[in-house]
C-alpha cells in the first residue's frame, strides 16, 4: 500500500524501524531483534539478535538525506548505540509529533502507539495481545523458535503501523517546509535524548550500596536528629498539630487549605522552605521519608544512572523523568551520590535567570531586558520603579531587593498579592503596591502576557518559536497557565537546541536538568568542554530569544575524587553521613 503524503516528503529513503529489547533498570538495553521497512518499496527485513550482534553497520542506509521513522526514537537510538552503530540519520519521531498535534487536548490521556493509532482511526493496525508479547520479551529468554517468530511478528506489526500513522498525521495537517523542519528539529532532540540515556550519570555505586544496606536504621536515626530542632515527630510519625505549634512559636505564617488545615504538600513545603530556610531540613526529611527508596534509583552495574527522560511529556514540552528513578528527582541531598569516575570531571552548567530573559526578549520589553542584562534583575527593578536609588546594590538595599525578587519571580506565575506577601514576609497591602509597580514599570511585558492569557482562555493556539503548541478548550484551564507557559515552553526549546548542539559537537552530555545541563570529560579537558558547552547554550538562547539576546550561563565543575553537591542538600547530606558512620 502506498502512502502518498508520506512519500512526498523530501528524503531519498524513509525507513520505519523498531527494536525489541529487555534489561534491568539502569542497564544498557539487551537487544532481542529489529524490524525495518523501506517505506518507498514496502520491503521488510527481520533480524534476530545473533545476526544483529555481528553487524558492524545497520541493515539500512545512514546518511543525512535518509530519515528513520519511529515511535519514541530514544529507544531506537539507544539500541543502535548499544550495537555500536552510526546514528547519522534524520529522525521523524511520531510520538513527539502526536504530542505536538494533541497537546492540551483533555481527551488524550495516554500517549502510546496504540493511543495514537486509535486517535487517527487506525485501530485495525493495533496488534493483539500486546502486553503478553511484551512480557515474553522482557523475560529475557531463552525463546523457542516459535516464540522467536512470534516476537519478530509482533515487532513487525509496530513497524507496519508507522507509515500509515505518519500519513494520517500529514493528511490531518498538511506540513509546510517550516512544519517539517520543526519535526526534524524534534527528531534531532530525540536522538540527543537517546545518547544521554545511553551515557547516563556517574554514581558512587559502592557508597550507594553501603547506604542502602543501612538505610532503614539511618531513617530512624535521621528522624530523631532532625526532630530535635522541631519536635514534630512522635514514634516516627509527623504530627500536624505539633508542627502548627512550632510555627506559632516561631511566628511563621503558613498557607492553609480551604478547610483551615495547614497545606503540607511537597510544593508548599518547597516554597515555604525558601521563605523560611530554617525549615529546609524538615522539608528535606519529609521528602526523603515520603519519596526516597534508594533501590528505586535506576543505576546499572557499571555505576550509571540511566532512566527514561520522558521528553515532551509536559504541556510545556519539558522532560518529565521519574522522580524515583532519576538521581535529580528525590531530595536534593541524594545528588551527593553523583561522582565522576577516576581521571574524570563533571560540570553543571545552567542558564542564569532564564525565565526573566525569555519574558523580556519575547515581550520586547527593553526595560525588562536591561534589568536582566544588569546581572541583578531584582535590584534593577527596584531602581527602575523608583523603589531604590541609582547605584543601589544587593548589599546596600538587601530588604527592598528581597521584596522585589518575590515580585519579579512571582509575576511569571500570576502570583497573587497574598502569595507575594507570604514569600517576601510583607503585608498584603505592600505586596499589592509592588505588583502594581511591576505592571507600571514593564508595560510592554504585561501587554504581551495578558494577550497570551486571552488567547489561551479563548481556546486559541499558543505556539513557541519552533512550533510546540498548546490549545485547550475554552474554560477548561486556569488563567495563570497561560502566563507561565510561554516562558517554560521556550525554556524547553532552548534546552532542546542546546542538547542537540552539544551532542552533535561530541560533548559528553549526561543529562538535562530543567534549565541546566550536566556533562563529563577527562579532568584535563573539562575546562575546554565547558567553554564549548557555554557556546552551545549561548547559541541556543540566541536562536530562541532573537539576535543579540543571549542568556548568561554559569558553570560548576567537580573533579574526581570530589562529588557533586547541591548546596541546599549539603546540611542533610552531612547529617546522613554522620549517621552512616554511627550505624556502621
Amino acid at each position: 500500500m502506498m502512502y502518498n503524503q508520506t512519500l512526498s516528503l523530501p528524503f531519498r529513503k524513509i525507513y520505519a524501524i523498531d527494536f525489541e529489547y529487555y534489561g534491568d533498570a539502569g542497564e544498557v538495553p539487551k537487544i532481542v531483534c529489529m524490524v525495518v521497512q523501506n517505506v518507498h518499496t514496502g520491503e521488510i527485513s527481520r533480524v534476530w539478535r545473533d545476526e544483529l550482534r555481528n553487524m558492524k553497520t545497520p541493515p539500512f542506509e545512514t546518511e543525512e538525506d535518509i530519515v528513520i521513522l519511529t515511535y519514541f526514537a530514544p529507544a531506537e537510538i539507544q539500541s543502535m548505540l548499544a550495537l555500536d552503530w552510526s546514528t547519522n540519520v534524520s529522525v521523524i519521531d511520531l510520538f513527539a509529533e502526536f504530542r505536538c498535534e494533541t497537546n492540551g487536548n483533555p481527551n488524550i490521556i495516554r500517549k502510546r502507539l496504540v493511543d495514537a493509532l486509535s486517535h487517527y482511526h487506525l485501530e485495525h493496525l493495533i496488534p493483539e495481545e500486546k502486553e503478553a508479547m511484551r512480557s515474553l520479551i522482557l523475560s529475557g529468554g531463552p525463546w523457542t523458535k516459535d516464540q522467536q517468530a512470534d516476537i519478530l511478528h509482533y515487532c513487525e506489526q509496530d513497524v507496519l503501523a508507522l507509515a500509515p500513522l505518519l500519513n494520517a498525521i500529514l493528511e490531518h495537517q498538511n506540513w509546510s517546509d517550516l512544519r517539517l523542519n520543526h519535526a526534524l528539529l524534534r527528531g534531532r532532540y530525540m536522538k540527543a535524548v537517546g545518547s544521554m540515556q545511553h551515557r547516563g550519570i556517574p554514581i558512587d555505586i559502592d557508597f550507594l550500596q553501603n547506604l542502602d544496606i543501612h538505610w532503614e536504621q539511618i531513617k530512624i536515626e535521621l528522624i530523631e536528629t532532625v526532630n530535635v530542632d522541631f519536635g514534630v515527630y512522635v514514634d516516627g510519625s509527623f504530627k500536624e498539630a505539633l508542627f502548627e505549634s512550632y510555627l506559632a512559636r516561631k511566628g511563621h505564617s503558613w498557607p492553609r487549605l480551604n478547610s483551615g488545615r495547614l497545606a503540607l504538600d511537597k510544593d508548599t513545603f518547597s516554597s515555604m522552605s525558601k521563605r523560611y530556610p530554617i525549615v529546609q531540613p524538615l522539608h528535606e526529611l519529609r521528602k526523603t521519608l515520603n519519596e526516597l527508596k534508594l533501590n528505586n534509583l535506576a543505576v546499572g552495574k557499571d555505576g550509571r544512572n540511566r532512566t527514561m527522560l520522558s521528553p515532551f511529556s509536559a504541556k510545556t514540552g519539558r522532560n518529565q523523568p521519574s522522580t524515583a528513578k532519576f538521581v535529580f528527582g528525590p531530595a536534593k541531598w541524594v545528588r551527593g551520590l553523583i561522582k565522576p569516575e577516576p581521571g574524570m570531571a563533571l560540570a553543571y552548567c545552567d542558564w542564569s535567570s532564564q525565565e526573566i530573559a525569555i519574558a523580556a526578549a519575547l515581550s520586547e520589553d527593553e526595560l525588562l531586558w536591561k534589568a536582566y542584562e544588569s546581572g541583578d534583575p531584582y535590584i534593577a527593578f527596584a531602581i527602575q520603579a523608583g523603589l531604590a536609588p541609582a547605584g543601589a546594590t544587593k548589599k546596600t538595599h538587601k530588604d527592598i531587593r528581597n521584596r522585589c525578587k518575590s515580585v519579579v519571580l512571582g509575576t511569571n506565575y500570576g502570583m497573587s498579592a497574598y502569595g507575594v506577601a507570604q514569600a517576601a514576609k510583607i503585608h498584603e497591602i505592600e505586596a499589592k503596591s509592588l505588583l502594581q509597580k511591576h505592571r507600571e514599570t514593564y508595560r510592554q511585558f504585561w501587554a504581551w502576557a495578558d494577550n497570551n492569557k486571552d488567547i489561551g482562555l479563548l481556546g486559541l493556539k499558543l505556539e513557541t518559536c519552533f512550533g510546540w503548541p498548546i490549545q485547550v478548550e475554552a474554560g477548561n484551564v486556569k488563567a495563570n497557565t497561560f502566563l507561565n507557559w510561554p516562558m517554560q515552553a521556550h525554556g524547553a526549546e532552548m534546552m532542546r537546541v542546546a542538547c542537540i548542539l552539544a551532542v552533535e559537537r561530541r560533548i559528553n552530555l549526561c543529562a538535562p536538568i530543567h534549565d541546566a545541563l550536566l556533562i563529563e570529560a577527562p579532568s584535563d579537558q573539562i575546562d575546554a568542554d565547558v567553554a564549548k558547552l557555554k557556546e552551545c547554550m549561548s547559541q541556543a538562547s540566541e536562536e530562541v530569544l532573537g539576535k543579540g539576546k543571549i542568556c548568561r550561563v554559569d558553570a560548576d565543575i567537580v573533579k574526581y575524587p570530589d562529588r557533586y553537591m547541591d548546596e541546599q542538600g549539603q546540611e542533610m547530606w552531612d547529617k546522613i553521613m554522620s549517621l552512616l558512620r554511627k550505624v556502621q
